[in-house]
């Protein structure tokens, strides 16, 4: 039998998170990739490794075995990723100042930050809230090591001089109008006649409503409203002020907001970028708050699945390497 041994780790992934879609996530992939790699995966075993029936995707005996070797594989991997970076706990010592924009930091970096300390004693995290344009001039002139921003996959920004940048997440956005409405506005031609809740020039938000505007044709106006943080979207949305597009996330746990089944062009992203060491390194204590940051991101994603607050599985990127 001769199979690609990254598809046992895969299969492996799946019995560790109890399914595709947790698998999914674990791996930074669509649930789609995820099954089509199962499948290539039974190909070239020969045998069913997955029992579907009635909507399930539980290993079979077969699978359970072979998902076992993956298992192997994938701590002999982790191990060799800990030779080469050596930042486990114990060689993990210094300062390192993480700057995070607001919606970033309540959701993911104060979490991180408190985690670290228990991790890594010796690790001395200084957080600083920030605004983007500020956060990248301080990294840029090396005030901070850490920064984590959102963004517009169709605009991301480049990374300063000396820095690198990695895609701790991914999302759809969604559009939603006030539960206050009544009944929601139905096609594209309600929705022109409507109020928005705009966000200011530049941001993911605004590429988004821009796209969606010219998917469905909106009025080439100025929104009635702007909100630049989410506590301000959801006082407008409780006043019933407009509608909002917004990410996933944020759109599902926004109260009294009702989301449409409209598609919107485009994803959200969380970014963290970070300055590199003279020979384009990572700091150890960067990468322990990279690797920290990761999990972290994994561990919302999760919570908000199994409460049910998610339209569509996000990406998350677990490996940062």
């Amino acid at each position: 039998m001769d199979v690609d041994p990254r598809r046992l780790v895969v299969l492996h992934t799946v019995r560790q998170a109890g399914g595709i879609a947790a698998a999914a996530r674990l791996l930074g992939v669509s649930p789609s990739a995820v099954s089509q790699t199962v499948r290539r995966l039974e190909q070239e075993a020969g045998v069913p490794l997955l029992d579907r029936a009635e909507g399930r995707a539980e290993l079979t005996r077969a699978g359970l075995a072979l998902a076992a070797h993956g298992g192997r594989i994938a701590d002999e991997l982790a191990a060799a990723a800990r030779e080469l970076t050596d930042t486990g706990p114990e060689t993990v010592e210094g300062p390192v100042v993480i700057g995070s924009v607001l919606a970033v930091l309540t959701t993911l970096v104060a979490r991180t930050t408190a985690s670290l300390v228990e991790r890594c004693p010796d690790l001395r995290p200084q957080l600083r809230e920030t605004s983007a344009p500020d956060g990248l001039r301080a990294l840029r002139q090396g005030a901070l090591d850490v920064l984590l921003i959102t963004g517009d996959q169709e605009h991301r920004p480049v990374p300063p001089p000396d820095c690198g940048l990695r895609i701790l997440a991914r999302e759809h956005y969604r559009v939603g109008v006030p539960g206050a409405w009544g009944d929601p506005p139905a096609g594209a031609a309600e929705l022109a006649a409507v109020a928005w809740i705009g966000a200011p020039e530049g941001s993911a938000r605004a590429w988004a409503h821009a796209r969606l505007a010219a998917e469905i044709g909106l009025p080439d106006r100025p929104t009635a409203h702007l909100a630049t943080n989410w506590s301000a979207v959801a006082a407008m949305v409780r006043a019933g002020l407009g509608a909002v597009v917004l990410p996933d996330s944020v759109a599902s746990r926004t109260p009294g907001l009702t989301l449409l089944p409209l598609p919107v062009p485009g994803m959200f992203e969380t970014l963290a970028l970070y300055r590199l060491t003279a020979r384009g390194g990572t700091p150890a204590p960067t990468a322990a708050v990279l690797t920290r940051l990761a999990e972290v991101t994994l561990e919302v994603a999760e919570e908000l699945s199994r409460a049910g607050l998610l339209e569509s599985e996000p990406v998350v990127r677990k490996t940062l390497v």
